[in-house]
């Protein structure tokens, strides 16, 4: 299992951040620690409030 386009983005990352170093130039890539991915009514908000907590969701 998994998804394939997410599996593709790691190294093309790690190429972006190479070539940023090859320049001497520092990529600061300010990318999401965890996403959560579905369709309509699939659960998603249901796993995130495991993980965080009900309360946090609601601000956001």
């Amino acid at each position: 299992m998994g998804n394939r386009g997410m599996e593709d983005l790691i190294p093309l990352v790690n190429r972006l951040q190479d070539a940023f170093s090859a320049i001497g130039q520092n990529a600061n890539l300010d990318l999401p620690q965890i996403a959560v991915v579905g369709g309509q009514s699939a659960g998603k908000s249901s796993v995130l409030e495991n993980f965080v907590g009900r309360d946090f969701l609601e601000e956001v």
